[in-house]
């Protein structure tokens, strides 16, 4: 009888049923998690606001995470909490150049602090909120989606759809868990919804408890060129409607040591602008996008003219085509030395592989665009050493 007594407690434990984690709703997640997100300022050394950006804290103790380019060029930081704390710091724990991320050490004690997800488990498709500061406002929050997971030479980074706004740099990105799984980092102005946030992992190991550093170790800002879009004025000469011509006299782009973008993820923003661009962006927009950069004619075929850009970034090239008949962007190629393993885990493992012109080459299956009226072709060319040399962008129906 009593071996019955200790089974049938058992026995009732394995036939309750199993619950998956409930989804919660924006409101629950800004509710549970909106008071750990802060706004950032940079201060210059008189003490006055140089640039605004978000953070979220990680630590009770007070270690916040935000994008570096939100404090780069300051001498210290102010840090405002939701329920009007604030907090000066000139303190860092540690920060990463090429994945603009920092993390600030704030003097703090039982502050309100997110969960922290696992973002090598997040999907595309999966739904998120943004919880960040723009233009200063408090606790501002939109929802979205996950719709691509892309690659820079250094880095993954998750292309959004949640609308963001400026300021927003360094704000949490959540799933529907209510965890941090990103660090919103990258806004596509000519785009509709087209943002970038970096995947939460790449901060974890970097998050303590001491400071390390301070702001006067922080690398110089980097120059204009290294926003969202290049800025210094060289074009074609003599025309009031400048074209992307045989050479682009400029020099940015040539040498690795003077990228286009110094930002990895600044440069995937402006290749993602391009993308979108095709089959619409016609060769004088073109040459405005690029009017720093030392873009070059490297050749031609019967229905298009080939450009090439050294460097869009430190380690990736750019090549692109333009239509000979209308003059409007047919295709847009990254020039890269990355693995299969890189390119499987930013685009898939749904592709064919198949000789073209002697070469190894990889199709990925067609993205359906948002209008649902075109597909975005990605093809993979491989050396012989197995290693993905270019990744080429084209649309069709």
């Amino acid at each position: 009888m009593s071996h019955i007594k200790k089974i049938i407690p058992l026995l009732l434990f394995f036939c309750l049923p199993v619950f998956a984690q409930k989804t919660k709703s924006p409101a629950e997640i800004l509710r549970e998690q909106g008071q750990a997100v802060v706004i950032v300022e940079a201060l210059d050394a008189r003490g006055l606001v140089a640039g605004q950006g978000s953070g979220f804290i990680a630590t009770p103790d007070g270690a916040v995470v935000t994008n570096l380019h939100v404090i780069q060029g300051a001498a210290q930081a102010r840090v405002k909490l939701p329920n009007g704390d604030v907090y000066k710091t000139d303190a860092l724990v540690d920060f990463d150049d090429t994945k603009d991320l920092a993390v600030l050490k704030l003097k703090g004690f039982k502050l309100p602090a997110v969960t922290l997800g696992d973002s090598d488990k997040t999907e595309i498709g999966e739904n998120i909120v943004v919880i960040s500061s723009p233009e200063g406002l408090t606790n501002s929050l939109s929802t979205g989606v996950i719709s691509g997971v892309r690659r820079t030479d250094s880095m993954r980074i998750f292309q959004i759809t949640a609308p963001i706004s400026e300021g927003s740099s360094g704000g949490a990105l959540f799933d529907g868990n209510g965890n941090v799984v990103a660090i919103v980092t990258y806004v596509l102005r000519a785009g509709q919804n087209i943002n970038f946030a970096v995947p939460i992992n790449y901060v974890r190991g970097m998050i303590g408890e001491t400071a390390t550093k301070d702001f006067s170790q922080l690398p110089p800002r980097p120059n204009a060129v290294a926003q969202t879009q290049p800025a210094p004025q060289v074009a074609t000469e003599g025309t009031t409607n400048p074209q992307l011509s045989t050479v682009v006299r400029a020099r940015l782009g040539k040498t690795p040591n003077q990228p286009l973008y110094d930002q990895p993820g600044a440069g995937l923003t402006f290749f993602y602008r391009l993308v979108e661009g095709i089959g619409v962006m016609r060769d004088f927009e073109l040459a405005e996008l690029f009017r720093s950069a030392a873009i070059e004619k490297t050749g031609e075929t019967a229905v298009t003219e080939d450009f090439g850009l050294n460097h869009l970034t430190s380690n990736i090239g750019l090549a692109l085509a333009l239509n000979k008949s209308d003059r409007i962007l047919a295709s847009v190629e990254l020039l890269v030395n990355w693995s299969l393993d890189d390119v499987r885990r930013t685009f898939g493992d749904k592709y064919k592989r198949r000789k073209v012109a002697g070469k190894d080459v990889l199709e990925f299956k067609p993205q359906k665009e948002e209008d649902k009226k075109a597909v975005t072709k990605i093809v993979a060319t491989l050396d012989a050493s197995g290693n993905i040399r270019s990744v080429k962008f084209t649309k069709g129906k």
